[in-house]
């Protein structure tokens, strides 16, 4: 009826609940519906955020250890074996974290059921079983390669030809273990993740200096002796770091105002404490101090520490920025704006 404002058509702005743009808030600003979240911010916790860091663990360890074979000889056996032992303890929390994040063990068995390379989810679930059966091939023949004299030569025979086999497919798959999950979050709609080639690449290369400092953690801490596969670990360290500070740069360039949840939000401190100053820089001075002898190794693995605290620290604010930057409207509407 005439009058009855109970029953007259709602305007947009007072159906998205804020009362209308010229209507005020509890604070006494101006609200309306442009200042309603236009997403859902994720619902990833800390499960994932360590799963990205151990799924990128393994794929790099997997990865320096079998070059390590193929292309260094017996100089550089003891980072195949320190290789593949460290994939196969970052390889196994990996599927039980991500059932504890679907919430029902079914759920991964159902992304099983179908193939859809076009899934980033999808393709990561497969992806991480094929990984996982490599991972396991690779310390089984580790295994029998240490018990070489008393077993038959024949079935030492199979599984070094199993491996060789598997390396074909198996160092592609890693790379793709490594850097997925950049490519997952690139794919959603949350805006500093958004559409951002720079993710996959930071991942993967974030993926090569973990694995290289978790190899020489163990190293070190077995042997205090200097040797030709400690050295190489060394530079291939320093290089990983570098192309992944240049990545992360990329990356928060690309990003422009929309990495201010990462980069000024309350995760910038895992960003730039964590990962820039603990995951690059610290490694690099404690790395280059003028010392030797047992000073030098403990040193060493301080710094190899760090890295891998710093690679974690990456994956910690790049994820949960994200649920900040989902809650902000006008982002997402950047965000959503052609390229």
């Amino acid at each position: 009826m005439p009058g009855d404002t109970d029953n007259r058509r709602q305007s947009p702005d007072e159906q998205a609940g804020k009362g209308g743009k010229n209507s005020a808030d509890s604070s006494g600003q101006e609200a309306s519906y442009y200042d309603v979240p236009m997403l859902k911010p994720p619902v990833w916790q800390w499960e994932i955020a360590t799963y990205f860091f151990l799924g990128g663990l393994a794929s790099g360890a997997y990865i320096l250890g079998r070059l390590a074979e193929r292309f260094g000889g017996e100089d550089y056996r003891e980072i195949t074996r320190a290789g593949t032992a460290i994939a196969a303890v970052a390889a196994i929390p990996c599927s039980p974290l991500l059932i504890k994040d679907l919430g029902d063990p079914k759920r991964f068995h159902h992304m099983l059921r179908v193939f859809k390379p076009k899934s980033p989810m999808n393709l990561g679930s497969w992806v991480l079983t094929a990984c996982s059966a490599l991972i396991g091939l690779a310390t089984v023949r580790e295994v029998l390669d240490s018990k070489q004299e008393d077993l038959p030569t024949e079935a030492v025979r199979v599984a070094d030809g199993a491996i060789n086999i598997s390396d074909i497919v198996g160092l592609p798959l890693m790379l793709l273990l490594g850097s997925y999950t950049g490519i997952l979050l690139s794919a959603t709609a949350t805006p500093v993740w958004s559409r951002n080639r720079w993710l996959g690449p930071l991942f993967i290369s974030s993926a090569m200096s973990t694995g290289a400092a978790a190899i020489s953690l163990a190293l070190e801490a077995t042997s205090e002796a200097k040797s030709p596969a400690k050295d190489a670990l060394q530079k291939v360290e320093t290089t990983a770091r570098v192309v992944e500070g240049a990545m992360l740069s990329g990356y928060l360039v690309s990003c422009g105002e929309l990495n201010e949840p990462l980069t000024k939000g309350k995760f910038a401190p895992h960003l730039w404490g964590g990962t820039v100053g603990g995951g690059f820089m610290l490694p690099e001075l404690l790395e280059r101090l003028p010392v030797g002898g047992k000073v030098r190794r403990w040193i060493k693995i301080i710094a190899d520490m760090s890295t891998l605290l710093g690679g974690l620290a990456l994956r910690w604010s790049i994820l949960f920025a994200g649920h900040d930057s989902a809650n902000d409207p006008e982002a997402a509407r950047q965000a959503s704006r052609p390229k």
